[in-house]
């Protein structure tokens, strides 16, 4: 599951935001992954080492650092999201090529490129084979969604063997199916507006709303792909423009609790329970991360500084899972 959206403040600010859905707990907490951080290919033991710092959310096995999404010191942010179905790995590593598992894709990027101009220069080079992920133990269909501080936004798919890159000009990604059929099923809602529709006559009768809200009829209000991309898309166009980085990630919130999934809603056919576990936002001017989780809607914020930066080690940030109330009286 799962949906990302990239907006803009008035005050220049680029969030990228998203929402982690997906039907195994993942205990994912805020993780700084230091510069020169390094980790091992599970296809063939070649070592990378990284360049940059990179804030985001992930989890820790056996001293295995990975992420899920993050900002890097540069102002690259990127989130991985499931694209069952039409993702495209490799069997074999491949003689001359970064032969990659697809979850580790996320960490070689984001540790190394500044900027998705660099990062689509060497993206020929890489080389998805169907390797498992630790922790779950399946091989993750996955397309990234990926920002700069230029302010573009595009999203990397494994259709075939060779990495697509494409604009994204809507600035939302959900899964399956891929970035430019969710495009052209955008063309099935242009009826759909925030304003309200004027009266309608039948004969002599004329047909008033029941009350405000027509405009959004034809909304839809499932929790397919289709239906969350066209949720966001339609959310992220209307809401208020916000002023500052801060109104912005309220804005990202408010825009993601329309497709948020709780607990019993969606429910997979081995009756596992699909839901929303966090939503993180990444400011790639201030280079500072926000997450919630799903039991604590309290938004917590950890900003790289020059004391993070300096850090050798990667480090985890925990957070409060149990719900934060500020007591009025």
């Amino acid at each position: 599951m799962c949906t990302s959206i990239f907006t803009v403040t008035k005050d220049g600010k680029y969030l990228l935001s998203r929402t982690m859905d997906f039907s195994f707990e993942l205990d994912t907490q805020p993780v700084y992954l230091p510069r020169e951080h390094s980790f091992e290919s599970v296809v063939d033991g070649t070592e990378y080492v990284g360049k940059y710092g990179v804030l985001g959310a992930g989890t820790e096995i056996e001293g295995l650092y990975t992420v899920a999404d993050g900002v890097n010191e540069k102002g690259l942010s990127m989130a991985e999201l499931y694209l069952p179905g039409e993702a495209y790995y490799a069997e074999d590593s491949k003689e001359g090529a970064i032969n990659l598992a697809p979850h580790e894709f996320i960490t070689w990027a984001i540790e190394r490129f500044a900027t998705i101009d660099e990062l689509e220069k060497e993206l020929h080079q890489v080389h998805l084979v169907a390797k498992s992920a630790p922790l779950i133990n399946i091989i993750t269909p996955l397309h990234w969604i990926v920002t700069d501080r230029t302010g573009r936004c595009v999203v990397i798919e494994p259709l075939t063997e060779n990495l697509t890159i494409t604009d994204n000009p809507v600035g939302v990604m959900t899964n399956t199916p891929n970035i430019q059929w969710h495009f052209s099923n955008l063309h099935n809602y242009l009826h759909v507006r925030p304003k309200q529709y004027p009266p309608v006559k039948f004969g002599e009768y004329e047909a008033r709303a029941f009350s405000q809200g027509t405009g959004t009829m034809g909304l839809p209000g499932g929790y397919t792909p289709p239906e969350r991309f066209v949720r966001a898309a339609f959310f992220k166009e209307h809401i208020k423009q916000a002023e500052n980085e801060t109104e912005g990630v309220s804005n990202a919130y408010h825009i993601l609790s329309t497709v948020r999934i709780p607990k019993g809603i969606v429910v997979t056919a081995d009756d596992r329970e699909d839901f929303s576990q966090y939503v993180g936002t990444m400011c790639n001017t201030s280079l500072t991360y926000y997450y919630t989780s799903y039991e604590n809607y309290q938004i917590a914020k950890v900003q790289m500084t020059d004391e993070l930066l300096q850090s050798t080690e990667p480090r985890m940030f925990k957070v409060q899972k149990e719900e934060a109330f500020k007591e009025l009286n």
